[in-house]
């Protein structure tokens, strides 16, 4: 076999794998943020297609009968993990998330989600809520102190008003110590990756603190 016939073979072998060097050496720098584009689409598409289980329903707050301006926790209806059961509002951005008992990928693909070693909203203690910063909780880059969070249940309204904002590593014990205190009050915290325009998972997150100035407190004794 000649010379001219192998160049025939060898050349345009040649010239692919030159091409796709090249390529490769141009898309590099992108190919992190086109990775985090397709997860953000696909996150979209599955929270679209995703069912859960909803005892939201505002109008029910009628029918709880205080007793000492508080609410007996036996005329609350609790959810089971994987169940919406309010809604978290920050009005200063027009955020209205669904608001989800439990914090697994699905929960949080379809609003925010309280974790559930966490108390109830109105109940003695810390409530813990996250979600992604590609959707809802991406307002919590905008929020400053004084302002205030709403969150509905089927059994209240609670308002809050922030206290602080930081932002520590996700397993930085210190940034959720509060869920390990005894509280008269109904504290909040609210979470999401941090920095706020990164797609997909970070080690950083940003916290939001709250203090309960409004809303009725839950007895469990009666």
């Amino acid at each position: 076999m000649n010379k001219r016939v192998l160049a025939y073979i060898y050349m345009p072998v040649l010239f692919f794998i030159s091409a796709y060097a090249i390529f490769t050496l141009l898309f590099l720098p992108y190919k992190e943020t086109f990775d985090l584009f397709v997860s953000a689409v696909t996150m979209t598409e599955q929270a679209e297609n995703t069912k859960i289980t909803s005892i939201f329903n505002e109008k029910k707050q009628k029918e709880i009968k205080p007793v000492d301006n508080q609410i007996p926790s036996t005329q609350i209806e609790y959810p089971s993990l994987g169940t919406e059961y309010g809604t978290v509002i920050i009005d200063k951005f027009n955020v209205q998330a669904r608001l989800i008992y439990g914090d697994s990928p699905e929960d949080l693909r379809v609003g925010v989600g309280q974790f559930n070693g966490s108390v109830f909203p109105g109940e003695a203690g810390t409530t813990l809520i996250g979600g992604h910063n590609t959707s809802d909780l991406a307002a919590l880059d905008g929020v400053t102190v004084n302002d205030t969070i709403t969150i509905k249940t089927s059994y209240d309204t609670y308002q809050y008003k922030i206290t602080n904002k930081k932002v520590a590593r996700f397993d930085d014990k210190s940034a959720i110590e509060s869920l390990y205190k005894k509280s008269d009050n109904n504290q909040l915290i609210l979470y999401t990756c941090y920095p706020i325009d990164m797609i997909g998972l970070t080690d950083d997150r940003l916290f939001v603190y709250a203090e309960r100035v409004s809303g009725k407190m839950i007895n469990s004794s009666i």
